[in-house]
Parts: C-alpha cells; sequence; structure tokens
C-alpha cells in the first residue's frame, strides 16, 4: 500500500468515528468514560450498519473487550434461539469445530499477515 493510500484510509476510518458515532460512543471509544454493556452494543452494531468501513474499529472493540463480547454474543443466541426455536441446527464435533476455526484464522492471515493471529 503506497503512502497516499494509508493517508487516505487513516483519514476514512477519522471521519467514519467522528460522523457515525455519538458523543458518548466516542468517549467511550477513547477512554474517556468507562465503557459499558449498553455503550459496546451500540457501537458493535453501529459497525454492523456501517459494514466493512467500519471493520477496524469493529475488530478493535472485540478484542479490547472481551467480557463485553461474550455478553453480546450471548444475545444474538438467544436472540437467533428464540426466533428459530423450531430449527434444529446439528451439533458440530470436535474435529468440524478444529478445522473450522483453522480455516478461519487461514483466512484472516492471508488477509492481515501471518501474525494478525
Amino acid at each position: 500500500m503506497h503512502e497516499g493510500e494509508k493517508i487516505n484510509k487513516r483519514l476514512c476510518k477519522f471521519f467514519i468515528e467522528i460522523f457515525e458515532f455519538t458523543d458518548e460512543q466516542l468517549a467511550a471509544i477513547d477512554c474517556q468514560i468507562p465503557m459499558t454493556q449498553e455503550i459496546y452494543d451500540s457501537i458493535l452494531d453501529r459497525c454492523m450498519e456501517l459494514g466493512t468501513a467500519a471493520d477496524d474499529l469493529f475488530n478493535r472493540m472485540l478484542l479490547e473487550y472481551p467480557d463485553f463480547l461474550s455478553v453480546y454474543a450471548q444475545k444474538i443466541e438467544d436472540e437467533v434461539n428464540e426466533k428459530y426455536a423450531d430449527i434444529d441446527i446439528p451439533e458440530s464435533s470436535p474435529e468440524e469445530l478444529d478445522a473450522g476455526w483453522e480455516d478461519l484464522c487461514r483466512r484472516i492471515r492471508e488477509k492481515y499477515g501471518k501474525d494478525a493471529i
């Protein structure tokens, strides 16, 4: 990536954060106020609405707040289970789970470099 592209990418990330998130969300992102589950959830929800433009912030939130992530993921799981209660999803074997994890890690390394995960 050329220096100009790097600058453009940083500017884009800056503008997305400034214009797409509330003052409260920004204050929590910048550690000016404590992150709460409610703020965390709203940031992840907004990142998902914005799509790939907010990937860096989304990934940062996942890594920096694993306890909030666990609660957020449980809420999603509960919503899916409630909405699709009549659908049986088969359990994956440990081997299938391991293979899926390895494939995910491989794709992340291909896209972000060998030190990404």
